[in-house]
This record gives structure tokens, C-alpha cells and sequence, in this order.
């Protein structure tokens, strides 16, 4: 199996992994009631929950990463992500929160940050050390094995749960948890743009016994050979009359922009989760996601934007795309070494070109 290949299946597993611990947290009654629970001021430990939901995404995070180093050592140093894995727990210890060798290491440490709840934070580490295998990951294409890639020019952004306001909070009867997403995106140092894509969605169908199925979708770009492919195929793509008039928008999206798109005859629809919205353009569920505000970050876009560009399209700057005379040079790009991890003029996901030409004859 060629590096390429052997990474997609290292980042695939790790994914799953992190959308199972994502399932457990709110399945386990333990677990979630840590997560939803409102405590008052004069409570004994005040600052336990807010600690707890950040626990959520750090472990996550901590465990893709963990993962990740095991096969490409060479890689940890270049994963970045959303969260700081630095606790001060109640006792006012400083806690480092990492993958252990071993589950009952874990354990410990994280009994550390949630004030001594060995139950709990053994059944957290048991998930964190669980062998996945592929056969667990809910995708709907076998993983070549010719896939190349210079794994010594990758850097790789983590998103371990986008949409964390619906994942504590969600809708009624859950639905909220629909748009919750796992990111992890790699891209090339030398250019800044992404070439490989995982969107993990750990809550896409709700069983009969409550338990949740998910589903994933990744997509790749070989950079010597321009080859592309993804798990999003045409018969997967819902594209119809009315989603190609559709278009994603934020929820305090600029009204004169709205007005604008209104105008032209699209449908504008909110949805929460960046990433859950860039995977359905991919998706075909609308033409385009378009965002003028600097709300999203690069740990939102990295993974959704590699798999647009193994179908064709992208996500450019939406300030670089009103102000420039052409398409060239506008994808958004991605750096090691950025002190200021936002996308600062906006963006424009989209799946073909085409519809790029049609927004600039709209909005400029």
C-alpha cells in the first residue's frame, strides 16, 4: 500500500474512533448528564462542566493526533487543531491531557481532570484505546491502494467536533446532532492547499434500540499526477433543479448579500456546522456555501475543502473573490506557522466552477 493510501486509512480509523467517543458521551447517561447539566454559583465545583465540554473535543483531538503519530511519527508535530489540552482541575492542578500508552494510564489521567470518576473515565479510555478497524467505518468506497502522497510536505488541521452548540444542545428529537462533524484535513506546506479530506458524521441515522448510526465521506488529490477520487459519487450526489438553486448561508449573514442572492432566484437556507454545510454542497443538497463574515476557521474548512477539490470544486476567500478580476489565486490556504487560524475574508464553497461565474456576475 502506497503512503497516500496507508494515511487515508490511518485518518479514516481515527476518525471513526473519535465519532464513536463523540456517540458515547451522548449515549452514556453518565456522560451526557455531565455534558447538559446547568450548575449554579454556589455549587462545590463551578467550574467542572465547562471543563467537561472542552474535555469532549480535547479527547477527541488528543486521540486522532495519538493515532496519527503511531504510523507517521513524522507527523506529529504538524497535526494542529481547535483545542488546548492544558486543564487546571479543581484542586488547581495543571493537567496535560494525552493519550497514555496503555488504557489504564489513561484512565488515571483522566479520572484527574473529572474529580476522581474512575468509572467515567475508564469507559472514556476504553473507547480512546479500542482497535478500529475499516470494516467499522461507515463509507461507501474501498480505499485504493496506489494513493501518493509527500507525506514530509503534509500539515493536517482537526476539527474534533464541529457544531459542539447542537452536540450539547440539540434540536428537538436530537436533530441538531445531524450537523455535528469530524475534520481532518491535510494539505502541502509548499502550496497551502488541502489535498485530503475526512468528514466523519457520528450521528446520521438514530436506530430503534436510540443508538446512532454515521456515516463518512473523504476525498483525495494526487499532486503529481492530478489524479482525484473521493467516496461522494454521482450516485450518491443529490443534485436536483432545486438544490442547484440552493445556497448555504450563515445565520447573521449580511442582508444586503442575502437581498442580492434573493434577487437572482436561489433559495437560502441556515443550517448550523461549517463543515456540516461545506460536505452538503459536495453533496449536492446546494450549489454553493457562501459566507462574508470571518466566522469559520481553518480547522472548519481543510478537511470539507479537500474533498470539493477531488470533485471539482473549492472554497476561495469570498473578499478576494469581489475584489479580483478573475478566478485564479483565491483558495482559501493553510499554513504551520499562521498565528491567526481564521479565514478572515470569508469564503465560498463550491462544487463546480460554473457557479463561481454566476455568483461574480450577482455580488460584483
Amino acid at each position: 500500500m502506497e503512503n497516500g493510501s496507508k494515511l487515508l486509512l490511518v485518518l479514516l480509523k481515527a476518525s471513526e474512533k473519535a465519532a464513536n467517543i463523540a456517540r458515547v458521551c451522548r449515549q452514556n447517561k453518565s456522560l451526557f448528564d455531565l455534558l447538559i447539566q446547568e450548575k449554579s454559583e454556589a455549587e462545590k465545583n463551578p467550574s467542572f462542566i465547562r471543563d467537561f465540554k472542552t474535555l469532549a473535543d480535547v479527547l477527541i483531538q488528543e486521540t486522532i493526533k495519538h493515532d496519527i503519530a503511531l504510523e507517521f511519527p513524522e507527523l506529529a508535530k504538524v497535526v494542529q487543531g481547535e483545542e488546548n489540552n492544558t486543564f487546571t482541575n479543581t484542586l488547581g492542578e495543571t493537567i496535560i491531557v494525552e493519550v497514555c500508552s496503555t488504557c489504564l494510564e489513561t484512565t488515571f489521567l483522566l479520572a484527574r481532570v473529572m474529580g476522581n470518576d474512575t468509572e467515567t473515565a475508564n469507559f472514556l479510555a476504553t473507547e480512546v484505546h479500542k482497535n478500529i478497524q475499516l470494516k467499522d467505518v461507515q463509507t461507501v468506497q474501498d480505499i485504493p491502494n496506489d494513493f501518493t502522497l509527500p507525506i514530509e510536505d503534509l500539515g493536517i488541521w482537526i476539527d474534533p467536533i464541529d457544531a459542539t452548540g447542537e452536540y450539547v444542545h440539540p434540536a428537538v428529537d436530537d436533530k441538531g446532532l445531524h450537523c455535528v462533524t469530524v475534520l481532518i484535513g491535510a494539505y502541502l506546506k509548499s502550496t497551502g492547499l488541502p489535498v485530503l479530506g475526512i468528514v466523519n458524521k457520528p450521528f446520521c441515522e438514530l436506530r430503534t434500540d436510540q443508538l446512532w448510526n454515521g456515516s463518512c465521506y473523504w476525498g483525495y488529490l494526487e499532486t503529481d499526477t492530478g489524479k482525484c477520487y473521493s467516496s461522494i459519487v454521482k450516485d450518491f450526489v443529490y443534485d436536483t433543479d432545486e438544490t442547484s438553486k440552493t445556497i448555504f448561508i450563515g445565520r447573521s449573514e449580511d442582508e444586503d448579500l442575502k437581498s442580492k442572492l434573493r434577487k437572482a432566484g436561489f433559495i437560502l437556507i441556515e443550517i448550523a456546522g461549517a463543515g456540516n454545510k461545506i460536505l452538503n454542497v459536495a453533496l449536492g443538497m446546494a450549489a454553493a456555501y457562501v459566507l462574508s463574515k470571518n466566522s469559520t476557521y481553518k480547522w472548519d474548512t481543510c478537511a470539507p475543502q479537500a474533498i470539493l477539490r477531488s470533485l471539482g470544486g473549492g472554497i476561495v476567500d469570498y473578499q478576494k473573490f469581489l475584489e479580483s478580476t478573475n478566478l485564479d489565486d483565491l483558495d482559501l490556504k493553510y499554513s504551520t506557522t499562521s498565528a491567526n487560524a481564521a479565514n478572515n475574508g470569508g469564503l465560498i464553497a463550491y462544487r463546480n466552477v460554473e457557479m463561481l461565474l454566476t455568483l461574480k456576475q450577482i455580488l460584483c
